[in-house]
């Protein structure tokens, strides 16, 4: 090239700068090309990381020593509009026959009916002080009951009777909410005021407990000049008319209060304080909805569909974790592209590992014909990825006995169990991910700082060669300019 050109201006040095900094970088590029790799690896083991420990989730969850997801139950109803019905684990299996004659109802109080515009408590010329007791149920004393006082002062009580029952039930109402705060009580266990109007200018109180039963039935205690009395709220008859008193009878027991549902469930009655009852049938909670004369059917079944998809999650989460580690850690055989882990021998073993827990035989299961897979219908494909292949054989375990498909993987040497510790030691905080990633972020720190100097130096050397260069354009100048000048001469 002809360096007169090459040096002709400015621009000319500035490509000739770029040239030689384009060879100069190369060593500060090859680092940069290892900080890329090294970050690429690190997401990679991040991306691992979340996927054993999604693994490690459901294996943990089918190796539970408490909850045995193997044994659920589903259960349906003839008639769902009367009365609807979920089974647990502890469910037997089989058909119950129940009848509904009544729901429960919360215990419900009314006072007598006041005309608005009369004074019929002014009488009262001092501060009325009432207890209502409640139902207040403890882990000791399922009976166990409290009482809540409440005062009425005279004042309020001299108002017309449409503000003084508005006062009255404003008292009862503010008593319970600080019993509720200072947890003397729990909210369901509260009994709530209000004043009606049935009819233009009449008015009542109503008392209503929160909840339903015999057992959250109200009590009173009388204030010293009987203001309760007055009011018909404490009165052990029913409301008639005008009259104030119950609106269900309270009876005396679970089994003579009306407050409380009544069912009879395969010939035996039963009484509850709630229309959901959950300790009727072991393992079956049951929600009333209405009574029935007639016999509604309850069935309570193995839930198969259930189990297969706690098993089917577990399965997805394995052969997720076990594309992404052979797409990581082996070398493509189309691209010959070498996984980002290829090279490290801490990961390359954990597909072997476990594929081999996969066709183990377990030897803690009670029942040796089922103590592989492939027992149960679970089959790996040609890629080596699990699936239930055989939905007939699955069911039929699970329908057989559960417990013989739940040690499977639950057993001390169970699929789930083992994969579970051996993920541990990956996944923890400064397990093998942790370690790993840690060391990269040693080497990035290195690189960062390498980097960081080279930068300075290319610096330098790119300043230094526009010196040179600009120097050196400088002398062809005079160079040129002596070459004219001689040149006249020989003209």
């Amino acid at each position: 090239m002809d360096i007169s050109s090459l040096l002709g201006s400015q621009n000319s040095i500035e490509y000739l700068v770029e040239q030689y900094m384009r060879y100069e970088s190369r060593p500060k590029n090859d680092l940069l090309d290892r900080q890329s790799e090294l970050n690429s690896r690190k997401t990679v083991l991040s991306d691992l990381d979340s996927k054993l420990s999604a693994l490690q989730s459901k294996a943990e969850r089918l190796s539970d020593p408490i909850t045995d997801y193997f044994a659920t139950r589903s259960s349906s109803e003839s008639d769902s509009d009367i009365l609807t019905s979920t089974a647990g684990a502890t469910a037997s299996l089989g058909n119950h026959a129940i009848t509904i004659d009544r729901l429960a109802i919360s215990d419900t109080r009314v006072s007598q009916q006041y005309t608005d515009t009369d004074t019929s408590f002014s009488g009262f010329t001092v501060d009325q002080t009432f207890e209502i007791e409640v139902g207040s149920p403890t882990d000791l004393d399922a009976n166990n009951r409290t009482s809540i006082s409440i005062t009425v002062t005279a004042a309020d009580l001299a108002l017309d009777n449409d503000e003084a029952l508005i006062e009255i039930a404003d008292a009862i109402n503010s008593a319970m909410y600080t019993a509720v705060t200072n947890e003397t009580i729990g909210s369901e266990e509260q009994i709530r005021a209000s004043v009606v109007t049935e009819e233009t200018g009449k008015s009542r109180i109503v008392l209503r407990s929160e909840s339903s039963g015999y057992t959250y039935r109200m009590d009173f205690t009388d204030s010293a000049d009987s203001l309760l009395s007055t009011l018909g709220v404490s009165d052990a008859v029913a409301s008639t008319g005008t009259a104030g008193g119950y609106i269900t009878e309270v009876g005396t027991s679970a089994t003579t209060s009306m407050l409380n549902s009544k069912f009879n469930i395969d010939g035996l009655d039963f009484y509850r304080d709630s229309n959901n009852v959950t300790d009727a049938l072991t393992g079956v909670t049951l929600k009333l909805l209405d009574t029935a004369a007639s016999t509604q059917t309850v069935t309570v079944v193995a839930d198969t569909e259930g189990v297969k998809g706690e098993v089917n999650a577990f399965l997805d989460s394995y052969n997720e974790a076990m594309t992404y580690l052979r797409e990581n850690t082996q070398i493509d055989p189309s691209t010959y592209k070498r996984g980002a882990l290829a090279d490290d021998i801490t990961y390359r073993g954990i597909v072997y590992d476990l594929r081999n827990y996969t066709l183990n035989e377990v030897t803690g299961v009670a029942n040796s014909d089922y103590s592989r897979l492939f027992n149960i219908g679970i089959e790996a494909d040609s890629d080596g990825m699990l699936s239930i292949a055989d939905s007939d054989k699955f069911v039929e375990a699970i329908e057989t006995n559960s417990n013989y498909v739940a040690e499977l993987f639950n057993a001390s040497d169970g699929l789930a169990t083992q994969l579970d510790s051996y993920l541990e030691n990956y996944v923890k905080t400064g397990g093998s991910i942790d370690s790993s990633k840690n060391n990269i972020d040693d080497q990035l720190t290195t690189l960062v700082d390498r980097i960081s100097l080279m930068d300075d130096i290319l610096y330098r050397r790119e300043d230094q060669l526009r010196q040179e260069f600009t120097s050196l354009q400088e002398m062809m100048y005079k160079l040129q300019n002596q070459q004219s000048f001689l040149g006249s001469f020989l003209q």
